[in-house]
């Protein structure tokens, strides 16, 4: 089932990666639900990036919307070279979004997060561009990220920047002009954020596979993550045709290696609302995937 951005595509029924206000997405919860209902969205899972601030929000609107919320969170890990595993994202579905030890996780990432920006905020200053660090944390609300930070140096420095785009080349991307990257206090491993996941009663799936360009060998990662506790494998993403998100394998070969490993299959349109290209429900299931996978997981 190929993926790429096409207009004319109907929206998937069931989009199990997208993204609110309260990590780096535009939209919140209710606007997500109003939006999926819109689109004939049955089942949506909010993913926002080390925080479950949505979820109840979501679950709220969504049982008025008549459609099935699946409670989840994408945690960011720490780079682990010896395993090869480099920047991988994490999701945790069907996560108990009130278990004690995530919530107190979440936290000390929280905090880590604001520390961090707050340093990368300096670091930008000392370039000369005027970013002031409480509206950075004020636009983000919950967890903050580099979206937010280039949002707010983009208001305030129009003459030196066209786009975020731009705020990101030059400063905020791992490989920019000139690097304002800061390492955080905390941040969890890969095999932290499965065992996490797994304690707060979930499944593990490692994201969008056609991204890591860093590491050696995807299948070589692939096989030790499985031993570690993987239980999935996002299949079907909205891969774009050049950029960090694009990819030079066929989706047909992530499925194969999903299929090779013993990993269920998920897809989802990693909707940020107005700071991606990518559309809600480009990309994610059909019912029938879905309710093969509900099965399987108990959700």
């Amino acid at each position: 089932m190929e993926t790429k951005r096409d207009s004319l595509r109907r929206p998937y029924p069931v989009d199990l990666q997208v993204h609110s206000i309260c990590s780096d997405g535009t939209d919140t919860p209710q606007e997500l639900i109003a939006k999926a209902a819109a689109l004939g969205i049955q089942v949506l899972a909010v993913t926002d990036h080390d925080s479950v601030l949505g979820v109840a929000d979501a679950f709220k609107f969504g049982a008025k919307a008549g459609i099935h919320v699946l409670p989840a969170v994408e945690f960011s890990t720490s780079r682990d070279r010896e395993n090869d595993f480099r920047d991988f994202d994490i999701i945790g579905y069907g996560i108990d979004p009130a278990n004690p030890n995530l919530l107190a996780t979440l936290n000390r990432l929280k905090e880590s997060r604001i520390e961090q920006k707050s340093r990368q905020v300096e670091r930008l200053q000392s370039y000369g561009v005027y970013v002031p660090v409480e509206e950075v944390l004020a636009l983000a609300g919950g967890v903050p990220g580099r979206p937010h930070i280039a949002q707010i140096a983009l208001k305030y420095n129009p003459d030196r920047f066209s786009s975020l785009n731009d705020v990101f080349q030059q400063y905020l991307a791992s490989d920019a002009e000139n690097p304002t990257n800061v390492p955080r206090s905390f941040i969890l491993s890969v095999i932290d954020a499965i065992e996490l996941t797994h304690e707060a009663g979930g499944k593990a799936v490692l994201a969008h596979p056609g991204i890591y360009r860093r590491i050696r060998s995807l299948e070589e990662s692939l096989a030790r993550l499985t031993h570690f506790g993987l239980d999935g494998l996002e299949i079907h993403y909205p891969y774009a045709d050049e950029g960090r998100d694009s990819t030079d394998r066929p989706i047909e070969c992530f499925a194969e290696l999903a299929v090779r490993f013993g990993l269920f299959q998920t897809g989802g349109s990693d909707y940020h609302g107005d700071r991606k290209p990518n559309r809600l429900g480009e990309a994610g299931l059909e019912l029938v995937q879905w309710q093969q996978l509900r099965d399987l997981n108990g959700w």
